[in-house]
């Protein structure tokens, strides 16, 4: 994935290729034939050409920039009221919103990060001018719009998740890579409802206890290139489709 100079971030055909590895390894293991393979992918495609992808995507920008800042605002001191909760903020000032900004970017315009964090739920403007940061993790779906960088790195780390676990050979001296879920089947739209609403709140306190970790264990340098890796924990939900059940 490119940055452009507009924000808007572009896939390239490597970047393309590398998302699509692990799906033709799957098709091709699963009976596939590549011209039936192609078929489908190419008939999906002209799908979306014409009628579109459903929910509008937003080209926001790299999403670690947005994520920092609520994260430093959450937990930084300087932007901490005395019970440790995050402080309201007005937009100027020595510890206002623009002040958080520039901690995590000198780059970033701090009126058009705000309209992003406001346009998906993570901050609201109270009645005395002030910010209000709403919620600890940078949320990206609004209700008629989802921000198209974080699907795009979503979809990139998943990816390449399972690239690394295809290709691992005997030899493999990195991190055992995993792929874990708890799931059930039989399961009614009430309960789905129900279960949804309490892993998100159970993850949001397992996440936050990662986020803790990598924090602690992070060192980054000020100076000369930067050739760390990025490791994290990314948590999805299941939801399929009734048809699903019943091949099953």
């Amino acid at each position: 994935m490119e940055m452009t100079h507009d924000a808007r971030t572009t896939i390239d055909s490597k970047r393309a290729a590398s998302l699509l590895y692990p799906i033709a390894a799957f098709l091709l293991a699963g009976g596939m034939t590549k011209r039936e393979a192609v078929a489908a992918f190419a008939s999906e495609l002209e799908k979306v050409a014409k009628t579109g992808s459903g929910r509008p995507m937003d080209h926001i920008g790299h999403p670690t920039l947005y994520a920092d800042i609520v994260a430093t605002w959450a937990r930084s001191k300087r932007f901490l009221d005395q019970r440790g909760w995050p402080r309201p903020l007005r937009l100027e000032g020595r510890s206002g919103f623009a002040a958080l900004v520039r901690s995590a970017s000198q780059q970033a315009d701090p009126k058009a990060v705000l309209a992003i964090l406001m346009r998906y739920g993570n901050v609201r403007r109270s009645r005395n001018g002030t910010y209000k940061l709403t919620r600890s993790f940078f949320y990206t779906s609004a209700r008629k719009t989802m921000a198209y960088e974080p699907v795009a790195y979503f979809l990139r780390d998943a990816s390449a998740a399972l690239t690394r676990i295809l290709k691992r050979s005997k030899n493999w001296r990195g991190p055992d890579l995993f792929w874990q879920k708890a799931e059930r089947s039989w399961i009614s739209d009430a309960t789905a409802k129900r279960f949804t609403a309490y892993a998100k709140d159970r993850c949001l306190v397992f996440l936050d206890e990662m986020d803790d970790w990598l924090e602690a264990h992070s060192s980054p340098s000020r100076s000369g290139p930067q050739r760390n890796r990025r490791v994290g924990l990314g948590i999805f939900s299941i939801y399929s489709d009734r048809e699903a059940n019943n091949s099953q």
